[in-house]
């Protein structure tokens, strides 16, 4: 599959198919291929069928009245979307028997809006892990297929013990469905020691059981599930609870992340730095690396904005940005702590030259240059670091003393000492 996510969509009618291709077009950037028959679907899922993230099918084409393409396109592996203006219980049935992804009834505009959402889901599923927690091998086959069938990477354990060992080689399963009664270790149990290290943010678990208990969905969501199931469910239930947790997850991470980023240059911001600086030194210290702090600051860049306007001033911001962002990838924390200034945490090894380091990156902003309306502009940094492991706040006073220090001698340079 191309870096381009691909959509065969057959649809016979031209107005409804123009209409959906231009959305999934301009909206997920994903590129269509529409087919109006039977023959000519047959004809690109033969020559591309491994190119197809997803396939939209019409159930009832001139050449193929009766769900024949649904048929193929399953049979040679391509996950589908039915579309359908009618339906009825013994359609349903036929949906289900097929495995598809989802149907939608071509019944109003909000339809387009709901198979939006779902090929955008369908899309990200294949980044995420899944955890199936059942000791009933039926049970546990139809929840594996059931999520394969939306692009889930599917894990399965037999019980919680089970379950535990698998997470721990899998730590970045984003979700887990386990049953209740199990052996060894049941649901709840489970439950909560995934929770003692895993927040409501960071996993989502969805308890499912067959018990009469009217207090066993309590129990398990006051143990620490995100949302409870029973069985048996209907295939539907089980594709939105699944769906509206990944999500709330989805929705947490884009929260935090604007919470931590700047949103002009994308790099971290102050809050970021000072919650997590902690943590990365430890992580250091237990490897037997060092760390260094430096301070970033343009030089003269209030005549950038005087003289060329507050938007050029953006442009240069995000250009440096990026040779900063770019120049430190492993071991350290990047952050624009305000107007002009960056402020890096830097692990290293004990022995590392860091002054070198740093005036590389001095040396690579002196080169370059940002162009904005036809003008070239080239700016400089000075930069203060200090290379003495101490709490962190000294550090920071030292290294933007020196910081002060380079811009009094001149700028455009790395002072690390003194």
């Amino acid at each position: 599959m191309s870096d381009t996510p691909r959509i065969l969509f057959v649809e016979d009618s031209k107005f409804f198919a123009t209409m959906v291709r231009r959305r999934i077009e301009e909206e997920l950037g994903f590129e269509v291929d529409w087919k109006a028959t039977y023959g000519e679907a047959v004809e690109a899922i033969d020559c591309c069928k491994d190119d197809y993230l997803v396939a939209l099918l019409d159930v009832t084409l001139p050449d193929a009245p009766n769900g024949e393409i649904v048929e193929y396109a399953l049979k040679k592996g391509i996950p589908s979307i039915i579309f359908t203006g009618g339906f009825d219980g013994k359609m349903r049935s036929q949906f289900l028997t097929w495995n598809v992804v989802d149907y939608i009834l071509k019944d109003s505009s909000a339809c387009v809006d709901y198979l939006m959402g779902t090929i955008s889901r369908i899309h990200k599923n294949r980044d995420i892990k899944a955890l199936v927690v059942e000791d009933s091998k039926p049970m546990r086959g139809a929840m594996i297929r059931l999520l394969k069938t939306q692009l889930y990477q599917v894990h399965e354990a037999t019980n919680g013990e089970e379950a535990l060992t698998v997470f721990g080689q899998n730590p970045d399963i984003k979700l887990v469905v386990t049953d209740y009664e199990m052996p060894k270790m049941n649901g709840v149990e489970l439950i909560r020691k995934l929770r003692e290290n895993h927040s409501k943010n960071e996993l989502a678990i969805i308890g499912v059981s067959a018990s009469d208990d009217p207090l066993l969905s309590a129990n398990l969501i006051k143990s620490g599930a995100n949302d409870f199931v029973s069985k048996p469910f209907q295939v539907e239930e089980f594709h939105c609870r699944v769906g509206h947790s990944i999500e709330m997850l989805e929705n947490i991470a884009l929260i935090k992340d604007l919470s931590y980023k700047d949103p002009l240059t994308r790099l971290y911001n102050r809050r970021y730095f000072f919650e997590n600086t902690a943590a990365f030194i430890t992580d250091l210290v237990n490897v037997g690396d060092t760390y260094s702090v430096a301070m970033i600051d343009i030089d003269f860049f209030k005549n950038v904005n005087d003289s060329y306007g507050h938007a050029a001033g953006d442009e240069v911001l995000k250009s440096i940005s990026a040779i900063v962002a770019g120049s430190f990838r492993d071991k350290a924390i990047v952050c624009r702590f305000g107007g002009e200034e960056f402020c890096v945490l830097l692990g290293h090894a004990p022995d590392t030259d860091v002054v070198v380091l740093f005036d590389r990156v001095r040396e690579a902003i002196e080169r370059s240059s940002v162009v904005v309306d036809g003008t070239t502009i080239k700016v400089t940094v000075s930069t203060g670091v200090c290379s003495d492991p101490d709490d962190l706040q000294a550090m920071l006073k030292v290294a933007d003393k020196r910081l002060y220090a380079a811009k009094d001698s001149g700028r455009n340079r790395v002072v690390a000492s003194g």
